[in-house]
């Protein structure tokens, strides 16, 4: 029986074969997706931030009315000094959507720390009230380990949860983020790579998945989901059909193993 109750949301950023170039131009408009992606099953959209932020008018104004709704804003402004403009654009957007969560990274640089901190304390007065702060504590940031996060993170708990990436990590590196972080862990993003590093449907690792689900489960992890990337993602010629039809398996992988009593 599927735990229909799992709140899942569709990464919008799964679509975008421009999504790792440098000037991550979006090639496509969510809003002319949104409906599929409802009828899919999914919850509500993760946005990722240039298919707003680099759309003209009339397609954010149809982000608006869209009937699934932008449940997380995907952003990537930074948090150095010069990212003031950034920051507050992405607030707007998130106001402009009703976005319930805002997901965010830190930079690279370890002799800025002070600086993200700051602009971070000063950027979640400019959010919305009541709206999630989400931090996805990524590799190749001053975010990556969880001690690293730890020791940055700490005086900001209560206001930031926490991402994990379950699928992408050791079994003992996501036991290490969940206890450090307990119950400010509150969103998944599922992506999962074989061992050849190509991106795959969960059902095609399930031993593993199936481990981290249960790490999960017994850390009392009651959060979101997003499914972030799925079996075919940087496979080219990406299909989006494919890509959309991939990630809803994953989607029903996850309400149907992550029960809150067994079937």
């Amino acid at each position: 029986m599927a735990n229909e109750n799992l709140q899942v949301y569709f990464g919008t950023v799964l679509l975008e074969p421009n999504r790792w170039t440098p000037e991550k131009l979006p090639t496509f408009k969510v809003s002319e997706w949104a409906e599929s992606i409802r009828a899919a099953g999914f919850a509500g959209l993760e946005l990722w931030e240039n298919h707003a932020a680099l759309a003209d008018e009339q397609e954010q104004a149809a982000l608006e009315r869209m009937s699934l709704p932008v449940v997380v804003f995907n952003s990537y402004c930074t948090f150095d000094d010069a990212g003031l403009a950034a920051r507050r654009r992405a607030a707007g957007f998130v106001r402009r959507f009703g976005a319930r969560g805002v997901k965010f990274n830190f930079g690279n640089d370890p002799s800025r720390t002070g600086e993200y901190r700051r602009n971070l304390d000063a950027w979640l007065d400019d959010l919305p009230v009541g709206c999630r702060v989400l931090c996805e504590c990524h590799g190749g940031t001053v975010l990556e380990t969880p001690a690293q996060a730890a020791s940055l993170l700490t005086p900001f708990l209560g206001r930031v949860e926490i991402i994990v990436h379950p699928f992408a990590a050791e079994h003992a590196v996501l036991q290490e983020w969940l206890d450090r972080f307990g119950p400010a862990v509150t969103h998944v993003h599922s992506a999962a790579r074989s061992r050849q590093n190509l991106m795959v449907c969960l059902r095609e690792l399930e031993p593993d998945v199936l481990d981290r689900l249960a790490q999960l489960k017994a850390a009392g992890f009651s959060g979101t989901w997003t499914v972030e990337f799925t079996g075919g993602v940087a496979r080219s010629p990406e299909d989006r059909r494919a890509l959309l039809s991939n990630a809803a398996l994953d989607m029903e992988f996850l309400r149907h193993h992550y029960q809150d009593e067994p079937c």
